[in-house]
């Protein structure tokens, strides 16, 4: 995963790190405060589908924000 911003500073942060079986049960829960009920199988489903996309689309941008001033900021997976 890539977060870049203003096209100058990047943030690398391996996808295994932040996609794993932990922050599934940790976003389980937030899920669950917000009143959406999703199992655990559901999620690692999801999460399962998620780094088979990242491998077919390399360059895939997951979220582009651009400011009113010009400031810019890319994740890309």
């Amino acid at each position: 995963m890539r977060i870049e911003i203003n096209n100058r500073t990047a943030i690398l942060a391996p996808t295994g790190l932040v996609a794993n079986r932990f922050t599934v049960g940790m976003f389980r829960r937030k899920l669950k405060k917000e009143g959406v009920y999703l199992t655990r199988k559901q999620l690692l489903l999801c999460l399962k589908e998620f780094k088979r996309y990242k491998k077919e689309h390399p360059e895939w941008n997951l979220v582009e924000v651009y400011s009113k001033d010009g400031d810019t900021v890319k994740v890309k997976i």
